[in-house]
């Protein structure tokens, strides 16, 4: 009965990926290519959707979040990439950040890119439409996990309050300024009442491993 159950929801959740529509794109040239040793991560400001969430948790940088965000964003692309891709950063303006129209599957996606590229890293990382705040995601659980699970044991999806940072993204060949790749990245840590300061942390921390996902900045 057991096996049965974990093929079900083996299944199910198989199912459920495939028809989600692809969240990247990567160039195959690109990772069968050399690894990148040098990358400049270029990003625009963050908006804040929960204020309040900053004074509380981070309040040393409620009026000059740049300064945690910037490099609190470093130090985990340095540890996505096990420290073997040296990273500068660079916050730039939105008015700084152009797009471009890609195909994401069958969605009309708008890659951000930046005109100032220059040839002082192999990789430019252009990270835009950044949002942080409180959100709602659904999780598929089976029936021993729902919390309300009197006597029905079916599995489903239920809703769980997240804290989630949200951005765009795209890589570029520094010198060709050749796109290499795009897509959403999204991370998120479930809290029950408050947020707290680590999952400003773990949000941010699961965002940028989903942007270096399949890439050659990870990838070794």
């Amino acid at each position: 009965m057991k096996t049965r159950l974990f093929a079900l929801l083996a299944f199910i959740s198989l199912m459920f990926s495939a028809c989600a529509a692809p969240r990247f794109y990567i160039d195959q040239e690109w990772m069968g290519g050399p690894k990148p040793a040098t990358a400049k991560v270029v990003f625009s400001m963050p908006t804040i959707a929960n204020p309040d969430d900053l004074k509380d948790d981070l309040p040393e940088y409620e009026n000059n979040f740049v300064k945690w965000f910037g490099p609190q964003m470093k130090e985990y692309f340095n540890t996505e990439s096990r420290n073997k891709v040296k990273y500068s950063m660079k916050q730039v303006k939105p008015a700084d950040i152009t797009y471009t129209k890609q195909k994401l599957g069958d969605e009309d996606f708008d890659a951000p890119a930046f005109d100032g590229i220059e040839d002082n890293a192999a990789v430019y990382v252009v990270v835009s439409d950044i949002w942080i705040g409180r959100d709602m995601e659904d999780r598929f659980v089976d029936g021993r996990q729902k919390s309300f699970g009197m006597g029905s044991q079916v599995g489903g999806f239920e809703a769980r309050n997240v804290f989630a940072t949200k951005c765009k993204y795209a890589f570029y060949d520094a010198k060709t300024k050749k796109l290499l790749g795009f897509g959403h990245a999204e991370g998120t840590s479930a809290y029950t009442y408050v947020v707290t300061r680590g999952d400003w942390e773990r949000s941010l921390w699961a965002m940028v491993t989903k942007i270096l996902w399949n890439t050659p900045l990870v990838a070794w």
